[in-house]
């Protein structure tokens, strides 16, 4: 389903700026409208739906608009983006096609400049996003010594909404089970990103987990540092490192249940002595920060609208 909107003729047009969206009947394109809706500056305006299938898509349409958000599924994004890209469209994917040495990868706390110059951005997985912003600071320091373990739990959202045996809630009640054990597709992002920030190739395993919840991810990793750092030095290279960054929260236990509908990642950062490793838990809605929220943030800093706008919800708790 498809819906334009446009001035009345002879009308002054002072349109805010507009937006599309492809695949706004999913989980992440649902989110957008929302956000969307209730944003001072950039409205929806060109709605695709993903059911009625790709040869409906009306690119010519999606290009009048400033910006286009993809919210398709992995894999399915990239013919339509470049083609959007051909006609002039700046175009945020929320999709997996263009993290890995592809588009500007859009984590503004580690790349905003170069997303305010971008016309097209990838946008971070969810995993992803908590995991690079959790362990960054380490990286950044050439602190990491050794690969970086990783343990992912989300809410099903995360896989979509199309129901199959290991996502269906019946399926997952009273209970947590690991998948993708070796291979998950964020690890590509994960490994690249602290690899730049480190100068040197870094390797990560990470096991994520379903939880019998429809949103909310977190993500807990263990490092090994090249020194022994005190938990002073870890609050202050962590408290320097994002003092200035409106959606990461510091301190305390990071819980994802208390963030839903916020654009926040939570982290915290622990020395443990006994073992000379740092233990950092990471928490953020998987559909905002890690989803739609994210993806209208960067949108934000490509159009020249302040950062924030349409992002400044507290996340609904309890």
């Amino acid at each position: 389903m498809q819906y334009t909107t446009a001035p009345t003729p002879n009308e002054p047009d002072t349109r805010p700026l507009t937006a599309g969206v492809v695949g706004a009947s999913g989980y992440a394109g649902q989110e957008l409208i929302r956000i969307l809706t209730a944003h001072p500056s950039l409205r929806p305006a060109v709605l695709q739906a993903r059911s009625e299938g790709f040869d409906d898509i009306d690119a010519d349409a999606l290009s009048e608009c400033d910006v286009v958000f993809l919210a398709l599924p992995h894999g399915e994004s990239r013919s339509l983006g470049e083609r959007l890209l051909e006609l002039g469209t700046q175009v945020v994917d929320l999709g997996s096609d263009f993290r890995v040495d592809g588009w500007t990868y859009g984590l503004p706390e580690l790349h905003r400049q170069s997303v305010r110059v971008a016309r097209a951005v990838a946008n971070p997985g969810c995993y992803a996003t908590a995991a690079i912003l959790g362990v960054a600071p380490l990286a950044e320091a050439g602190l990491i010594d050794g690969p970086v373990h990783l343990d992912g739990k989300s809410g099903v959202t995360g896989a979509g909404r199309t129901p199959t045996d290991k996502t269906h809630l019946p399926e997952l009640y009273n209970g947590i089970t690991p998948y993708a054990v070796t291979g998950h597709r964020h690890l590509a992002e994960i490994e690249q990103e602290l690899g730049s920030l480190a100068g040197a190739p870094q390797l990560a395993t990470f096991v994520p987990h379903l939880l019998p919840t429809s949103r909310g991810l977190l993500v807990t990793a263990q490092v090994r540092t090249v020194s022994t750092l005190d938990q002073a030095d870890l609050d202050d290279l962590y408290t320097q490192r994002y003092a200035d960054e409106p959606f990461v929260q510091l301190g305390g236990h990071p819980a994802p249940q208390k963030l839903a509908g916020s654009n926040v990642c939570w982290l915290n950062v622990w020395a443990d002595d006994r073992t000379g490793t740092v233990v950092i838990a990471s928490a953020l809605d998987n559909l905002v920060k890690g989803a739609a929220g994210q993806a209208i943030q960067n949108a934000n800093i490509m159009l020249g609208v302040e950062e924030t706008a349409g992002l400044a919800v507290r996340g609904l708790w309890p």
